[in-house]
């Protein structure tokens, strides 16, 4: 009989930012990453799945909720990497587990999200079951951590088609001569010279936003684009922005608590296939929220709307379907 494992990523640096000093945003501290995933050990245990593949950490997460249950007969499996303590860590354990585990629940932010799915193949990945605990988050959603527990195990079972229960998302590439990244949400051109605290917080900083998607009651730049221009994760376009003086003024939730006026010049959508070509003198680029990027002479950027990105797990879909093939039924 076929084994089944699920793979947690968990990232203890999420939801604590500089946005908690300069916002409203709330501290996501790592005891509750710790009983987020306690409570995914605890579903899957009563579920009788066999493995559990996760990213070492520097808070010992996984470790310290499996210490809480009681009988666990689930095999835990730490990743054979020698982790360093940054986004590569993400990036890597999720090359790892690919192709050994069935689904992958990945606990943080658009960040840690975007890290992972840069360790996966992004056409027919492992779907992802994504878990919210950042900042200004567009695509993981909040939801109880035995629900999405369930929803990954429900990929285990050979009964399930995963096509009918999975999403293949958007994402945006950016390229320049020499370089090429990615980005789940969002991408922004700053003023601002160097990285310094990443997190972009200073609206009179950006010049100009990209979307893969764009809601107005999301937070953050995703925002700023579904005044303009909303679009939803299915839609197969995008949307962009060029900030300057003048411009027509929008308001928009830059961060939790935090309210800003914008001038927009310039808006439209961004369709698949037709990459929008922008130059950059000095500053430098956000993908997903974080400054990344330094630019530091005059380079040319591409940044293009691409609907072949990684697959997502349905929750509602999952359980839906998980019901009708009689799984909590046994």
């Amino acid at each position: 009989m076929k084994r089944h494992s699920i793979g947690i990523i968990a990232n203890p640096q999420s939801g604590r930012d500089i946005r908690r000093l300069v916002a409203h945003a709330s501290v996501f501290d790592n005891e509750e990453k710790v009983n987020i995933v306690e409570r995914l050990l605890a579903t899957w245990n009563t579920m009788g799945l066999d493995s559990v593949l996760f990213m070492p950490d520097s808070y010992n997460i996984v470790y310290r909720a499996a210490e809480r249950i009681r009988k666990l007969g689930i095999e835990l499996k730490q990743l054979d990497m020698k982790p360093i303590f940054t986004d590569s860590d993400t990036q890597k354990a999720a090359s790892l587990m690919q192709d050994n585990v069935d689904a992958i629940v990945v606990i943080g932010g658009d960040g840690t999200n975007r890290a992972a799915v840069k360790g996966l193949e992004p056409k027919d990945s492992t779907p992802i079951v994504s878990i919210s605990t950042g900042t200004n988050n567009v695509f993981p959603s909040m939801v109880e951590a035995t629900v999405a527990g369930l929803a990954a195990w429900v990929l285990t079972s050979e009964e399930i088609n995963q096509t009918l229960i999975t999403n293949q998302e958007k994402f945006l590439k950016l390229s320049w001569e020499g370089g090429e990244d990615l980005a789940l949400i969002d991408v922004a051109f700053t003023k601002e010279r160097f990285v310094g605290s990443r997190a972009v917080w200073d609206p009179k900083s950006i010049s100009a936003v990209f979307c893969s998607r764009a809601r107005p009651e999301n937070v953050g730049f995703s925002s700023l684009l579904g005044f303009l221009h909303p679009s939803s994760q299915y839609d197969p376009y995008g949307s962009y922005a060029i900030l300057d003086s003048p411009g027509d003024c929008v308001w928009f939730p830059m961060a939790p608590g935090k309210i800003e006026r914008v001038e927009v010049k310039e808006h439209g959508l961004l369709r698949k296939d037709e990459p929008f070509i922008l130059s950059l003198d000095d500053g430098t680029i956000a993908l997903d929220g974080e400054r990344e990027i330094e630019v530091f002479r005059r380079t040319e950027f591409s940044v293009e709307l691409s609907c072949e990105g990684p697959l997502t797990v349905d929750i509602p879909k999952a359980l839906e379907m998980g019901a009708q093939k009689g799984l909590f039924r046994p």
